[in-house]
């Protein structure tokens, strides 16, 4: 499974990518918006994994969102927010945004690998 993981903290992205390369997933690490935009255009991907606060004067996760839904080649793409977003109500609001699952900060990946299985079980059915 490709997975894109949009995290300008180096060592969450350091930590996702140890945990899902453990399920045989290939994990490919966009540090902004921006290098996620021009990564979606030249690998195939089988899910999104977002975080919403991508830095200073970056575009946020949401933001990020609303672009790639407006891409053709992503339509039928799972796009998770990762987020230290953790208060009540916040899961709720960016399910409300579009994005199709909610993980908060510290990742539960017992959960996370979950959810991914069963992304790749109904993708070769």
């Amino acid at each position: 499974m490709n997975v894109l993981y949009v995290e300008d903290n180096k060592i969450n992205a350091m930590v996702m990518d140890k945990m899902l390369s453990r399920n045989d997933s290939n994990v490919i690490i966009a540090e902004n918006g921006s290098q996620a935009l021009k990564v979606v255009k030249e690998e195939a991907l089988d899910l999104i994994l977002v975080d919403i606060n991508l830095g200073l004067n970056q575009m946020d996760g949401c933001e990020l969102l609303q672009r790639f839904r407006k891409l053709d080649i992503l339509k039928n793409i799972p796009v998770f927010a990762v987020t230290a977003y953790a208060m009540p109500g916040d899961e709720q609001r960016f399910i409300n945004i579009g994005f199709d699952n909610y993980f908060s900060k510290p990742v539960n990946f017992d959960q996370l690998l979950s959810v991914i299985s069963k992304i790749g079980t109904s993708q070769t059915t």
